[in-house]
């Protein structure tokens, strides 16, 4: 059984939304709820990639957590489409899900959850799945995040590859350390959609790797609709922006 959570992230300044899709061979909703009862939170409270680390820094905690449970038991996918075209967002998402599935050949059983606000209403979302003749999902619209926890990790994909679409788009500028661990020096200044892209580049679901591995280029290996569906609505400058930035990704070492 495949679990498979959905969130987005909107950013009208660079004109465009992000859903993050996370499929995950685990249903996460325990260690989710281990990692914020340990760190001081409460069963009804949720990590949101929104807050304020210097008010809460034990939630930054919980992001780790949620980072390592990613690593350990997820892939994922990203749907973009124009913030124009918000109304779109849950067909287009739909759309992209379908294409992951088959593009990969996921054949096993497929439970999906989407977050809340997805659809105009709910006749709407479940005619949109009749028409896109889903086989072996179960497809849930309006779930809440606070008990489908696993939409939290969504929400973190969402929101990290939003940050470095906004960076490709030339509206933000920030250096962060490479710190401890990261293979560079520690002290080092790093763009934060370098860091970013090495903390999930294996997470993508991508073109299946050539066995015989010959050089580096052999680890450049092709996103586009595989871990990546670009709406149709998309402008020819944010096509090739999301395109630049997530098209293709390199699995070989980077230090």
């Amino acid at each position: 059984m495949i679990h498979v959570f959905i969130d987005e992230s909107i950013h009208r300044k660079g004109g465009f939304i992000i859903s993050g899709l996370v499929f995950s061979k685990k249903d996460p909703n325990d260690l989710i709820l281990k990692s914020l009862q340990e760190n001081g939170f409460k069963p009804d409270e949720e990590y949101k990639s929104g807050i304020n680390y210097s008010k809460v820094p034990e939630m930054a905690l919980v992001r780790n957590d949620l980072k390592r449970i990613l690593s350990n038991y997820c892939q994922i996918g990203i749907v973009v489409l124009p913030s124009a075209y918000r109304v779109r967002i849950g067909y287009e998402t739909l759309k992209g899900l379908r294409q992951f599935i088959a593009k990969n050949e996921i054949n096993e059983d497929i439970k999906v959850f989407f977050d809340q606000a997805y659809f105009k209403n709910l006749a709407n979302g479940e005619r949109y799945i009749k028409d896109l003749k889903f086989k072996n999902c179960q497809i849930y619209l309006e779930n809440d995040s606070k008990k489908v926890r696993g939409i939290q990790l969504s929400d973190l994909v969402a929101h990290t590859c939003s940050i470095m679409l906004l960076e490709t788009l030339g509206l933000i500028h920030k250096k962060v350390k490479a710190g401890e661990n990261s293979g560079y020096d520690p002290d080092l200044e790093i763009d934060l959609g370098f860091e970013l892209w090495a903390t999930i580049r294996y997470l993508f679901l991508h073109q299946p790797i050539n066995k015989r591995i010959e050089s580096s280029d052999d680890l450049n290996v092709n996103v586009l609709s595989y871990g990546l569906y670009i709406s149709e609505f998309c402008d020819k400058e944010l096509r090739k922006s999301v395109t630049k930035r997530f098209g293709t990704n390199y699995l070989g070492c980077i230090h």
